[in-house]
């Protein structure tokens, strides 16, 4: 008996230490992110492209995937603000700002995936905005995407805006599970031609955002005992 207890409390002391050990995902991006910057930055001044996209997701790959995501708030038009540990389900979490020109089709392609995938995620949009910026752009979304903004000036968006605006930049994709375990980060990809046709562009945005979707609902999670700068 005394056996079987020692083993459990080892068991206990082990399973605590590994929940002590996951990394979040600011911290892991503070330890980071000065470095990959550097690297980043000395790789575009020598155009070596291929490089600095290599670097990028070496950062994503090793030192963020997995990690415990932010219980992020932001501001809802005509309602209180959301904090992302409230949705308890999958989220795709997108950066935009109202002056970023959006593809023609890629509005529509999120209004039906967002229709599509209603039960299983929910789509978040973010606008580096003030209210008045983004308030004519937010109706154009459908009713299950939750939309949102965020501002400097706002004394409660200051640590968002630092860890997703200031780091990734925008139009950024973040797919985040529902233990709020980041699954992973897009950059803005290539986008279409302005001369493709609505169809094109809608197929184009539907599977580029689909792809990540697919991988989102059914990741299966991550190492646990991940460590932040590893």
């Amino acid at each position: 008996m005394k056996k079987f207890y020692l083993l459990f409390l080892m068991f206990s002391i082990t399973a605590s230490a590994n929940v002590d050990t996951i990394a979040v995902f600011s911290e892991s991006v503070k330890a980071n992110f000065k470095k990959y910057v550097s690297l980043s930055n000395k790789a575009y001044n020598k155009k070596n492209y291929q490089k600095a996209e290599r670097l990028f997701d070496s950062l994503v790959n090793n030192s963020l995937k997995g990690t415990h995501f932010d219980d992020f708030s932001f501001k809802r038009l005509g309602k209180s603000r959301i904090q992302l540990s409230k949705i308890e389900k999958p989220i795709l979490l997108i950066t935009y700002s109202s002056w970023c020109i959006m593809g023609k089709g890629e509005i529509p392609a999120l209004n039906q995936l967002a229709n599509e995938y209603r039960e299983k995620m929910k789509i978040v949009v973010v606008f580096w905005n003030k209210k008045r910026d983004m308030k004519k752009l937010a109706k154009k979304f459908d009713k299950d995407i939750i939309v949102c903004y965020a501002h400097d000036s706002e004394y409660k968006d200051l640590k968002t805006i630092s860890y997703l605006k200031k780091t990734f930049g925008f139009p950024t994709s973040y797919l985040i599970d529902e233990n709020m375990e980041l699954v992973d980060i897009q950059k803005n990809f290539v986008k279409p031609e302005n001369k493709m046709n609505m169809k094109n562009s809608l197929d184009f945005y539907y599977h580029k955002f689909n792809s990540g979707l697919t991988s989102l609902i059914v990741n299966d999670g991550f190492d646990n005992t991940r460590m932040v700068g590893n």
